[in-house]
């Protein structure tokens, strides 16, 4: 997973720095980091996350969030 760690914080740090640059402008860009295991019919059920983005979009109020939103790596939703 260590690769996979590198490439993601990657992405991170690439959405930040055009949420940045891009908010200026009227442009929004923003982050959702997941700290779950997806499966249908549970709390972390891809519904809920697309409700997460959505409203991340509709509110425009944050460039990075977490889901669940305060998720640790300890606290990840296996």
């Amino acid at each position: 997973m260590g690769n996979v760690g590198i490439a993601l914080g990657g992405l991170r740090n690439y959405a930040n720095n055009l949420h940045t640059d891009l908010a200026p402008k009227g442009i929004y860009v923003g982050h959702l980091s997941l700290g779950v295991f997806i499966k249908p019919d549970t709390p972390t059920d891809p519904k809920y996350i697309a409700d997460a983005w959505y409203d991340m979009y509709v509110e425009k109020d944050k460039a990075e969030q977490t889901f669940p939103v305060g998720v640790t790596p300890e606290t990840i939703v296996w």
